[in-house]
């Protein structure tokens, strides 16, 4: 097996490096919302739980957790998004302000609410889920303001992630658009995939798809149990039908595939995770990791292996999660003494 261990002070001088650059981060954004409370009754209008609602919560979602993990890191983050002109909007921009970041370049839109979700649990498990979104492709007002926002910030950072959920900000033209640029000014760019846009990723340097994303990217059914072979076979179709530079898949308890254009290798990268709570933004905590690292000199290997770390961190907690430098380098650091 490959030797995938890090020494103490290469690990120090990558983490250091994160302050030192910054990354732009274009995708779907949405406000994450939590009614908790208790069930202690059926309802006598249907066979459902009525939950009693004791505290509310918000947190960002989507590219704006991809961002709040990046600023949680040191990195300075670009956010690069449309709003509504709505409550839930005027909320994410109050929120991304006083975490510090910048949010100049989130427009509103007149076309389109703001994505939210909002989850009601009863203790720690979620009863049922609200979506309010419109998720139709950019018209040609929305493309034009995030196409310009995008071309005016691309030159102050050192790598792109694209965050795709699927709502419609990361339309096909923009997509298009944001994989030209990056190729045409050398950028790192990284994308974490929706299945439908696969054939739009081609000649991104790296995608994070899960293993159900990779498979329905190749129109292949699922298995219950999926070898170690066919997921080399399954890598390696994906990444040399986009001509990727990277791909990075995770596997859940199994932990991650990487593999390698340029040395055409394959790494398999054992989970870390010690307990498993709740998987809600791990990959947008695993695209965070790599592309910090990256745009900050680590190897492939050496990113892949801090993202597996900080994933690991995050599924211990309940929904979205940020994971700081110092708990990451911490945990890193333990592994290392074991």
């Amino acid at each position: 097996m490959k030797d995938i261990s890090v020494s103490t002070r290469r690990l120090e001088n990558i983490l250091n490096e994160f302050k030192n650059n910054s990354i732009a981060v274009i995708g779907d954004i949405m406000l994450d919302k939590y009614m908790w409370g208790e069930v202690r009754r059926i309802s006598p209008e249907a066979p459902v739980p009525v939950v009693e609602i004791e505290s509310t919560s918000t947190r960002l979602g989507g590219a704006a957790n991809v961002v709040q993990n990046l600023n949680s890191l040191g990195i300075n983050p670009v956010l690069i998004s449309l709003l509504g002109d709505d409550e839930a909007g005027s909320e994410i921009k109050q929120m991304i302000s006083e975490s510090g970041c910048c949010s100049d370049s989130l427009i509103c839109s007149k076309f389109r609410p703001t994505t939210t979700k909002t989850r009601i649990m009863a203790k720690h498990q979620q009863i049922v889920r609200a979506d309010q979104e419109i998720t139709t492709d950019l018209n040609d007002e929305e493309y034009s303001d995030l196409s310009s926002c995008f071309n005016k910030k691309i030159d102050t950072v050192k790598g792109v992630i694209i965050s795709d959920y699927g709502k419609g900000v990361t339309s096909p033209a923009l997509i298009k658009e944001i994989i030209l640029q990056c190729r045409k000014n050398n950028k790192f760019l990284a994308v974490d995939p929706k299945e439908r846009h696969f054939n739009l990723y081609n000649g991104a340097s790296l995608i994070t798809p899960n293993l159900k994303e990779a498979h329905a990217m190749l129109g292949i059914a699922m298995k219950t149990t999926c070898s170690d072979e066919e997921i080399r076979e399954l890598g390696w179709k994906i990444l040399d039908q986009l001509s990727l530079e990277h791909l990075l898949v995770t596997m859940s308890e199994r932990g991650m595939a990487l593999f390698e254009a340029q040395s055409r290798s394959f790494t398999h990268l054992p989970t870390v995770a010690r307990n498993v709570f709740d998987v809600t933004g791990a990959g947008d905590t695993v695209i965070s990791v790599f592309s910090a690292a990256y745009v900050s000199g680590a190897t492939p290997l050496e990113a892949a292996l801090l993202a597996n770390h900080a994933a690991g961190l995050t599924v211990a907690e309940l929904g979205t999660a940020s994971v700081d430098i110092d708990t990451l380098l911490a945990d890193c650091l333990s592994a290392i003494k074991k």
